[in-house]
């Protein structure tokens, strides 16, 4: 990490960023971040970062819990072991089996979005064979199962039996010999693997066998009795091939990971890396960042990465284009050099993949480097004192900054006189402007701040401070100077008044232009405050208009459905008036006395006058100066105490044949009266209209009740004219059911059948109707 980063303690933050990490390997990776230096490096940084950030969004990381016991496996075997110990296999089976998880987590989750981090992923080595073959042998403790293979359980299962036939043979020889006193009291016990009984010194004699033991006191021996000597052998020998078959299977699982090697270590390598991404991705979503814009700088809720973010003061600083030189003055302890830190963290963070502590509507000019002046640098081994240590880091940033070089200069002249030292400044500056460098300079100098207001490029701005109080606010405040407020600060200190007068005459035009600065800042306060009420303002009669808006708009809607409501309510009534027009008039037609026929005339003149819509401008006006007398054939005329209209088919001297619709009527001349003939296009709902039914109900795309409904009208109407069959298509679904349970319960019907195939099949119905 170069000086300048140190001298920003970006390693400080890295350190915060270590502990999102979950690895021992992505915490090495993080402590090793640097910023990138192009705009190509430092976008795939940002996407990675934001890709992380998603998968993160839906519980989605990467698994490294146990990367770091298959790291000390490759290890070791890098180091040349033949058989790792059961543990290394264990902890590499676990960390082959989380990658193959994840990465299949990865591919198949609806909800991961593709991005940068996919190649990566889809590069993890799936070795599933392996990593079966290593948990099958292992117990999570870290050993090896008993059943790791066929040979070991077979081992296993004779050492049990042969412990137990020696555990009872002793405890039988044990029994038999405590009564004579032979035995101490201790129990029988193993040592050295073999089954031994505590025989007192004196009675050595008693019991035929091999000592393996004796106690510290001298007084107890532990002989192995004679007769489980051949027993022990065979159990020693077994543990020795257990002990040979332990040794081949980790050997062989030892030598199956070698085989594997570059594939684990890419696997490793890549689990690695991710977990370095994840871990900048958790610190910006914890920290919430952003990643600004590439353009003018605008950082709007700037903040210092290392302050607390329940207490730390957040600032916009905002520039125009034309920006070379930013000159901020005000009083010590007010919070430049945190500015100053703050703006030069926001270029190396977001160019590191962290993002800037900003909010997400900033942007930021592309620096591929921070250079900076700014501390006590003074070095005795090198003889440079606080303003040599100054100058030097000043002519480095003269000789190698560039236009993508943000230099960031805390008090220029510090340290040396302050006349010569502050022209040395303002000439630095003007140079570091024209070769194309952005300064940001912290200074207490009027000549800068003069500088400043007078030059194009140069921009002056200050930290808000309460001169009565003495107390910082730590906001900037752009385009006005900061007064240093020295005589303020010696009052309260309580220096002595004359003193401060004197002070103050020597100082002359000096402290008159700190006293104007501080009127113009409190000026400028007061101008932001009513600025923000007026935004304020502005945001409610906003929200008000939209809420407004979307009241009319809910409204219009509202308003669009009832019409619609009504005109299908209308179409209906229509439709229903035809239907029971049509069977009076069928009933007229066919009744067989004057009386029936009477009746009928007065139900349907009765329905007429009360179905009748009240709009009568669409209704065919009688011509007064037609009469009966001029009725001829085609004419159209309107028959007494009818409300439908029809047409002329034959005329005689007192009589006619009228016809409406379908049906065919004999009126006298004297109750006709003749009509203008109808529009074209006669709007359907102005009167009824005779029509000719067609024997196919198309019923496909109604909702049940919607298909009953226009089913009902058909059949009245075919009725009517007397149509007996009718094809109902209904299809095959919910609609086929809800239609055929109807129509077998309507009385209307004679019959109801599926359709033949060349009709539709079971998708259509053949309606027989009854005579």
């Amino acid at each position: 990490m170069d000086h300048f980063l140190q001298r920003l303690e970006f390693h400080r933050i890295l350190e915060i960023v270590q502990d999102y990490a979950g690895s021992q390997a992505g915490k090495k990776l993080v402590s090793g971040l640097l910023p990138a230096t192009d705009r190509d490096g430092a976008r795939i940084l940002e996407n990675e970062t934001l890709h992380a950030s998603q998968l993160v969004s839906v519980g989605i990381e990467p698994p490294v819990s146990n990367l770091q016991g298959i790291i000390g496996a490759v290890e070791a075997i890098g180091r040349g072991a033949i058989a790792l110990e059961p543990f290394h296999l264990r902890s590499a089976g676990e960390a082959l089996s989380d990658m193959k998880a994840f990465s299949e987590r990865v591919t198949n989750s609806p909800d991961s979005a593709a991005g940068i981090l996919d190649t990566p992923i889809s590069e993890i080595p799936l070795l599933d064979d392996l990593s079966r073959m290593l948990l099958r042998i292992t117990t999570a403790d870290g050993e090896l199962t008993p059943d790791a293979s066929p040979e070991l359980k077979r081992i296993s299962r004779r050492i049990k039996s042969l412990r137990s036939s020696l555990s009872a043979r002793l405890s039988a020889i044990s029994s038999r010999l405590v009564g004579i006193g032979v035995l101490r009291d201790s129990p029988p016990s193993i040592r050295a693997g073999r089954y031994v009984l505590p025989v007192a010194s004196g009675k050595r004699g008693s019991v035929k066998g091999l000592i393996h033991d004796r106690s510290e006191s001298g007084a107890t021996l532990f002989i192995e009795p004679a007769e489980l000597v051949e027993g022990g052998n065979e159990l020693q020998e077994a543990l020795l091939d257990l002990q040979q078959e332990r040794r081949r299977i980790l050997r062989e699982a030892t030598a199956a990971l070698r085989e594997k090697l570059d594939d684990i270590e890419n696997g490793i390598s890549i689990l690695s890396g991710l977990d370095f991404v994840f871990a900048r991705a958790r610190y910006h979503i914890r920290e919430d960042t952003a990643f600004p814009e590439e353009g003018q700088l605008d950082l709007r809720e700037l903040a210092h990465p290392l302050l607390p973010s329940d207490t730390v003061v957040k600032s916009r600083v905002q520039l125009t284009g034309d920006w070379r030189v930013l000159v901020i003055s005000g009083p010590n302890a007010g919070g430049k050099s945190v500015l100053l830190k703050a703006l030069s963290l926001a270029s190396i963070c977001g160019r590191s993949g962290l993002g800037v502590h900003a909010s997400a509507a900033s942007s930021i000019p592309f620096f591929s480097r921070v250079m900076v002046s700014m501390g006590d640098n003074q070095s005795i081994a090198m003889h440079l004192s606080t303003y040599s240590a100054r100058l030097s880091e000043q002519r480095d940033i003269l000789l190698n900054g560039d236009s993508e070089t943000l230099a960031i200069i805390d008090e220029p002249a510090a340290g040396t006189d302050p006349v010569t030292g502050a022209a040395l400044a303002a000439v630095f500056l003007e140079e570091l402007a024209d070769s194309g460098v952005r300064t940001v300079v912290s200074t207490h100098m009027g000549q800068l701040k003069l500088l400043a207001g007078e030059k194009p490029g140069f921009h002056n701005a200050s930290m808000s401070f309460n001169p009565e109080t003495l107390t910082p606010g730590f906001k900037f405040i752009a385009d006005i100077p900061g007064a240093s407020c020295t005589l303020e600060a010696a009052a309260i200190a309580g220096f002595p008044a004359d003193m401060l007068e004197k002070a103050s005459d020597l100082a002359g035009d000096s402290f008159s232009l700190d006293s104007l600065v501080v009127s113009l800042r409190d000026l400028e306060e007061t101008r932001q405050k009513e600025l923000y009420r007026l935004t304020e303002d502005r945001k409610h009669a906003s929200k008000s208009r939209k809420y407004l808006e979307k009241q009319l708009k809910e409204t219009r809607v509202n308003l669009e459905k009832k019409m619609e409501a009504v005109d299908k309510e209308k179409t209906r009534a229509i439709k229903s008036i035809q239907s029971k027009a049509d069977s009076l008039m069928v009933s007229i037609a066919n009744s067989p006395t004057a009386g029936e026929r009477r009746d009928a005339r007065k139900k349907l003149s009765e329905m007429a006058a009360r179905e009748t819509p009240a709009d009568k401008s669409v209704k065919q006006k009688p011509s007064s100066s037609e009469t009966a007398s001029s009725i001829q054939q085609g004419d159209y005329v309107q028959i007494e105490g009818w409300s439908v209209s029809g047409i002329v088919e034959k005329a005689g001297r007192s009589s006619a044949m009228i016809r409406i619709g379908s049906i065919l009527v004999k009126k006298k001349l004297t109750r006709l009266t003749k009509l203008a003939p109808p529009e074209k296009k006669q709007d359907a709902s102005s009167e009824y209209q005779a029509i000719e039914e067609n024997p196919e109900a198309n019923l496909l795309g109604m909702t049940v009740d919607e298909a009953i409904a226009e089913l009902d009208i058909k059949l009245d109407n075919c009725i009517a004219i007397g149509l007996k069959r009718i094809r109902v298509v209904h299809g095959k679904g919910r609609l086929m059911q809800g239609v055929t349970e109807w129509l077998r319960r309507d009385k209307r019907l004679k019959s109801v059948s599926i359709a033949s195939p060349e009709e539709g099949g079971t998708g259509a119905s053949i309606v027989i109707l009854r005579g």
